[in-house]
């Protein structure tokens, strides 16, 4: 998984500016939130215990908060478990990556508020600011007997930022083998990202017609895979995510845009996850 950064240039820029981020000699927090700091509250659970090979599995939700030992920083993102797998060692490790994607979304905005000084020390002069905070929620976009595709899309606020950002992040597994999936998986082409960030260029502009930025849209789907971290399996077609403020300004928000899988046939692999929907 590709590291992502949740704070934007442009929103850091403007916090310091507007003298959030403290002098230069200021004291800055190095308490990290880690898993001991943290309580997990089961919201709801559907899983079965048997099942035979070909059953898609049952997913609960399960989620993720910050416990009262970490002031400034309010987590509570919400995250898929499954359950009923005939296998018990690949669900226990697909449940694995689940949550250490969860804590690694939560351990990166620690470290950019902290990078930028914007992590109020407890107990210090400005200690009383408000709470930073990271909150998300997942769509499971397919989930059947051969792949698990879930979106999540995590909203992060600095203490003293005028509104929250929102990023789009994107897990998939092979249910088979237990494996996280990266793109490069899906194509035999090895120039795959130039024909995807074609059809995504297309797919947007459509999307947002009067209101599309080519500007934005040319940066934000230029042909790397940092632009095309979030994508995700689907029923029908091929699902793009793009952050708010990736291929459009920041008042258009998240954009997501679906590319049919025929337009993928030339460089998917075949068979693959993109051939055998």
């Amino acid at each position: 998984m590709p590291n992502r950064k949740f704070l934007s240039v442009a929103v850091l820029s403007g916090l310091l500016a507007a003298g959030c981020g403290g002098s230069p000699g200021a004291a800055t927090s190095s308490s990290s939130t880690t898993s001991s700091e943290l309580t997990t509250t089961t919201t709801t659970t559907s899983t079965t215990t048997t099942t035979q090979p070909g059953i898609v599995p049952a997913v609960g939700l399960k989620t993720y908060v910050t416990s009262v030992n970490s002031p400034s920083l309010v987590a509570n993102i919400s995250y898929p478990v499954l359950g009923g797998m005939a296998s018990s060692q690949i669900q226990a490790s697909i449940n694995s990556s689940v949550y250490k994607a969860v804590e690694d979304y939560v351990s990166s905005f620690e470290t950019e508020l902290e990078s930028a000084n914007l992590t109020p020390v407890p107990g210090s002069a400005g200690g009383g600011a408000s709470s930073s905070e990271i909150s998300g929620s997942f769509t499971k976009e397919l989930v059947d007997s051969r792949y698990a595709s879930f979106r999540f899309l995590i909203s992060t606020a600095a203490s003293g930022a005028a509104s929250p950002t929102t990023e789009a992040e994107s897990l998939t597994f092979d249910l088979n083998s237990g494996r996280l999936l990266s793109l490069s998986d899906l194509f035999s082409s090895s120039n795959y990202l130039s024909t995807l960030s074609s059809l995504a260029k297309s797919a947007i502009t459509a999307k947002l017609g009067q209101n599309a930025d080519q500007a934005f849209i040319n940066n934000g789907a230029q042909p790397n895979a940092a632009n095309f971290a979030s994508w995700n399996l689907t029923g029908t077609e091929f699902e793009l995510t793009f952050s708010q403020g990736q291929v459009a300004p920041m008042a258009s928000g998240v954009v997501t845009v679906l590319v049919p899988y025929s337009a993928l046939s030339g460089i998917a692999k075949n068979p693959g996850p993109l051939t055998n929907p």
